[in-house]
């Protein structure tokens, strides 16, 4: 007695297509393959360098305090990206600006953080990246109020010399943080 099979094809044929290539069949690697992934990691690494995380263009000829003289703000920048303090002791007020919502997906200050003279006035101007954000002094000595729209600002004139460290509320938790020294 011979049976056949209702699915129109027998089980031999089947298990035989399902079976794992065998090393000999496997695409090997060539020249052609390793250039395009290389090309596709080159394009990933251009693409991140264009669209988020980079904040070197707010340093561009910005002078930092000496590594020796550095204020540690108690550990409130530790674990974020922090090159410095930047030394704005001897610039025009009007040229003190923060930018905020920079860095990857706009969750940053620009300068993170900078020593100014007492009685300077500092402006904060938004991006418009990374949503909504403000500036908000962790000792209530100041507070922007949430703003999104690029090129809106805020200003504080700091009257006392110390140390101000300040975040933004809605981003605080993503390091959303920055400081000021007043000498």
């Amino acid at each position: 007695m011979t049976s056949s099979s209702s699915s129109g094809f027998d089980s031999d044929s089947q298990s035989r297509s399902r079976q794992r290539p065998t090393v000999d069949e496997r695409p090997q690697p060539t020249r052609r393959r390793l250039l395009a992934a290389a090309g596709a990691v080159s394009l990933t690494a251009l693409a991140g360098c264009i669209f988020g995380g980079n904040d070197e263009d707010y340093y561009d000829g910005e002078t930092f305090v000496d590594e020796d003289d550095e204020p540690e703000y108690d550990g409130f920048l530790e674990g974020i990206d922090h090159p410095g303090t930047v030394d704005w002791t001897e610039t025009p007020d009007e040229e003190m600006v923060i930018y905020v919502g920079t860095g990857l997906e706009g969750m940053g200050y620009a300068p993170r953080s900078v020593r100014v003279p007492v009685g300077a006035t500092v402006t904060w101007e938004w991006t418009g990246d990374g949503g909504r954000h403000d500036v908000v002094d962790t000792d209530d000595a100041f507070d922007s109020g949430e703003k999104h729209s690029e090129g809106e600002t805020f200003e504080f004139t700091l009257e006392e010399p110390g140390t101000y460290t300040y975040y933004c509320t809605p981003h605080h938790h993503r390091g959303m943080v920055g400081a000021l020294e007043v000498v």
